[in-house]
């Protein structure tokens, strides 16, 4: 029978990982568990340390665009402070209404604004973990420019907590944009691969540019037609330029164009989490590729029977696959293309059946070295970062 731990300090957080590690006993951390269906199967532990009770602010410096908060805050409270004094932290995560930072940064989630503000290795620009041996390891600090030890920290982003458990996080912050417009091209898929080609050439830059086919716009409630999705900020004479481009860039290439629903994005964002609860057999496999190559990647998932759900802008994303069978058909035929390819999420019978995470040798082996020099016995999250640690 799995025990709880639910620490309320930092120390409390490093006297109970100091225990698991005496008692040689594997344990399962998380902060929300919102997204335990992600990663590698659950595997049964003897404790389940959950970090959801160190959730407070630790300090904020807003004219610093500096804000640093224990791992078991969740995004939505610590948007709700950066709104405060109108700033926000792009990351744009799944779950983002429980997802908690450490969560965020263990799985390293990112959203469509990435292309912008890049990922949480991006914006992270300090860290505190706890490790098994004992010890609270500090590394980056609360100034943009400062990198001493930040490679240590960026470690842990996306490291399903398999090494170590964030125990707190500095990030540098955005200030909120002036005034922002969102656009909803719709078209042949000929022809929207010719108005992003355009978009992404173009002087004006949209800060998100998301790619659905018709069965991932459908999901979200758009219908079920091609659609490419835009978000551009700015001040309001730059929206108002793009209006104008991006009327003339629709006529141009036969494509529909209307400004975006309430709510839009945010169901973007939680497209994957809806589908899994939509499709309780589906899965989830994320993509990438090189831009080249996206019309390929396009009609790949369309054979496979997938709807996709991509990053237009950097050609990476997701499958949304309807069952098991679908799924693992759809990475075989992804990996004989060539295509980075990762079972996201999905039920376990699957997970047990595909590899997971096709990484290289020589990659795969230094990861292995690490996870050695953290946690020898393997007691942290025993499989979850893809069944490969």
């Amino acid at each position: 029978m799995t025990e709880s731990l639910a620490p309320s300090t930092i120390e409390e957080l490093r006297a109970a990982l100091l225990r698991c590690a005496e008692e040689q006993a594997s344990v399962e951390t998380g902060g929300a568990f919102s997204k335990r269906s992600f990663g590698g199967p659950i595997r049964q532990a003897t404790y389940r340390l959950e970090t959801s009770r160190l959730n407070r602010l630790l300090a904020y410096e807003p004219a610093d665009l500096t804000v640093s908060v224990e791992a078991g805050m969740r995004y939505a409270d610590l948007s709700q402070a950066l709104a405060e004094n109108n700033q926000f932290l792009p990351l744009d995560p799944p779950f983002a209404d429980d997802a908690t930072v450490g969560g965020i940064l263990a799985t390293n989630s990112s959203g469509s604004r990435r292309r912008r503000f890049g990922t949480a290795r991006d914006m992270t620009i300090g860290m505190r973990f706890a490790t098994l041996d004992g010890k609270i390891v500090s590394s980056g600090g609360m100034v943009v420019k400062n990198v001493t030890g930040l490679d240590m920290a960026k470690l842990m982003i996306g490291s399903f907590g398999t090494l170590a458990v964030i125990a707190s996080a500095n990030f540098k912050v955005f200030p909120m944009p002036e005034s922002s417009a969102s656009f909803v091209f719709r078209a042949a898929s000929a022809s929207l691969l010719k108005v992003r080609k355009q978009i992404l050439a173009g002087v004006l830059q949209p800060i998100a540019i998301d790619w659905l086919d018709a069965g991932a716009a459908q999901a979200i409630g758009l219908g079920a037609s091609p659609t490419l999705l835009v978000e551009a900020t700015g001040s309001p004479s730059v929206t108002r330029r793009f209006h104008e481009a991006f009327d003339t860039l629709a006529a141009t290439h036969a494509a529909s164009l209307n400004s975006a629903p309430g709510g839009l994005w945010e169901r973007v964002r939680e497209c994957g989490p809806n589908w899994l609860n939509t499709h309780p057999d589906g899965a989830l496999v994320r993509c990438s590729t090189v831009q080249a190559r996206l019309a390929e990647l396009l009609d790949l998932a369309d054979r496979s029977g997938c709807a996709a759900a991509l990053r237009a802008g950097n050609a990476t994303g997701l499958l949304l696959a309807p069952d098991a069978e679908t799924a693992g058909r759809a990475i075989a035929e992804l990996r004989r293309g060539g295509f980075r390819t990762t079972l996201e999420a999905g039920p376990d019978s699957l997970k047990q059946n595909v590899e997971q995470w096709n990484a290289g040798g020589n990659e795969l082996q230094l990861m292995q070295r690490i996870k050695a020099d953290f946690d020898p016995l393997s007691l942290l999250n025993r499989s979850r970062l893809y069944d490969v640690i």
